[in-house]
């Protein structure tokens, strides 16, 4: 190529002109390769932990020397400054008393580059780290690699500080009331940035937020109230605070049980509309719902006349003997700590039994045993028929078997059977020479009156023909196969 190329042109070869442009090229895009510097655009760390900065050099090529690497913050209150500075010969320098030589690291930058180069150390990384992270740290970090002959190159980090914040959620216990009320607290304390902070409910109400600093410098704590109109149906009722923060996986899910005091709510029950003069054992039950518990249970009456044979015993009234004094309406009142409640319950009093409930009630257990009946009935029923079918069948092929060997013994007399019958029932089936006399005790065997009947016409015809008849033999393959030769005839 070399003494081709010291030649006259119209000596160069025409094979290895057009190879000319292509050479050119590939040298041409190897010299004018980019040097580029490779960082995070985000980086977050845990306040008061350790966070690494990653910057790398692309691409590692040989021919290219780096002079110095630098990382600046550029915006410090102070204005751009240095933070940290590698040279090849000189090694890491931190300028800034700001994070500082205790805070700050290379990570992987000072590598010794090999034979040749002398004291001086590879910087191809400069992943810086920064330890004890205060929310101060949180801004954008630019690296700089100085190379030659490629000049100066650069990648910017925004560094984000962060705080997992500590939750926790409780209730409030409040007294009924008309208007809305805080019943549950939930508090996320020491976040960065703010957690948001939710409630899951099944009752209506709203959440009311607020905001202070946290623990920790730059950190806020979050409180969320959920307020609602207490009534005694919130009581007990499960609610969930839901925390959602960037440091949480998931969010946090924390479940709290309401507890509302209120005074008592009463109903009574036991009373049948069945008391009538000179009926006993009849009570009344005071039903409470309340919280806290009731203190306190009173039973009287509208007409202010209380009768003597009528006995409190707490939520229980019991009556000895029921008569027209009962003709009132009792009251039950309850007391518990936060208030009162009562209910109130009208008695009539009958000169006799009242039989139409029991009528009703004896009917209808009636109607229930009847349809058990009926229904006991009917399947029994069904499997009745289903076996009287079943022994017709069973009958029907016996009379069948009757009435052909019955034929048989009409046609032949008194003559020898020489077959084997293998189709008819077991009862029937013999192998080999059968007599006349054998068939006829089997069939008289089978207690049927038609089979005594018949033989007793076909004796007839018998002695009436004569005997000597001869019957065609039976084979196994069927009514039409050739009769075997009877030896005696």
């Amino acid at each position: 190529m070399a003494r081709d190329a010291a030649l006259p042109p119209s000596k160069l070869s025409p094979l290895k002109l057009p190879l000319l442009p292509l050479l050119l090229l590939l040298l041409r895009e190897t010299g004018a390769q980019d040097v580029r510097v490779r960082a995070a655009a985000e980086v977050r760390g845990q306040l008061g932990g350790t966070v690494e900065l990653p910057c790398h050099l692309l691409p590692p090529a040989p021919e290219i020397r780096v002079s110095q690497v630098t990382w600046l913050r550029l915006d410090a209150p102070e204005g751009n400054q240095n933070v940290a500075i590698f040279h090849p010969q000189y090694g890491p320098s931190f300028p800034s008393p700001k994070p500082g030589k205790e805070r700050l690291s290379f990570v992987n930058a000072g590598q010794s580059t090999g034979a040749g180069q002398g004291t001086e150390l590879e910087v191809r990384d400069a992943t810086l780290a920064l330890r004890g992270l205060t929310v101060e740290d949180e801004g954008n970090y630019t690296c700089e690699f100085a190379t030659f002959p490629r000049g100066t190159s650069r990648g910017v980090t925004w560094l984000r500080v962060i705080a997992q914040p500590q939750n926790h959620a409780e209730t409030q216990e409040v007294t009924l009331s008309l208007d809305p009320v805080p019943v549950a607290r939930c508090v996320s304390t020491g976040g960065r940035p703010p957690a948001r902070v939710s409630w899951l409910s099944p009752l209506d109400g709203e959440a009311r937020e607020s905001q202070v600093s946290g623990p920790l410098p730059g950190t806020v704590t979050v409180t969320s109230r959920f307020t609602l109109v207490p009534l005694g149906q919130a009581d007990g009722v499960k609610i969930t605070c839901k925390v959602e923060h960037e440091s949480f996986e998931e969010p946090v899910l924390l479940p709290v049980t309401l507890s509302v005091r209120y005074p008592p709510e009463v109903s009574i029950s036991g009373y049948d509309d069945n008391w009538y003069v000179g009926r006993s054992e009849a009570s009344l039950n005071c039903d409470v719902r309340s919280k806290p518990e009731p203190t306190g249970y009173d039973w009287s009456t509208t007409s202010g006349v209380f009768p003597a044979s009528a006995v409190a015993q707490g939520p229980k009234l019991i009556v000895h003997s029921v008569d027209r004094l009962f003709n009132t309406t009792f009251i039950c009142t309850v007391t518990n700590a936060v208030g009162t409640g009562h209910a109130e319950q009208v008695v009539l009093v009958r000169e006799t039994p009242n039989t139409a409930g029991a009528g009703a009630t004896g009917g209808i257990i009636g109607g229930i045993i009847a349809a058990i009946i009926a229904t006991a009935v009917a399947a029994t029923g069904i499997l009745i028929c289903r076996q009287q079918r079943k022994e017709q069948r069973l009958q029907g092929a016996e009379e069948v078997e009757e009435y052909f060997l019955i034929f048989l013994i009409v046609c032949s007399g008194n003559a020898m059977l020489t077959t084997q019958i293998s189709f008819f029932s077991p009862h029937f089936a013999h192998s080999g020479v059968q007599s006349l006399n054998e068939i006829r005790n089997n069939i008289s065997n089978t207690n049927s009156p038609r089979g005594a009947s018949l033989i007793q016409a076909a004796d007839s015809r018998g002695k009436a023909g004569g005997a000597g008849h001869a019957l065609p033999a039976l084979h196994p393959g069927g009514l039409g196969a050739q009769p075997a030769q009877d030896p005696l005839l």
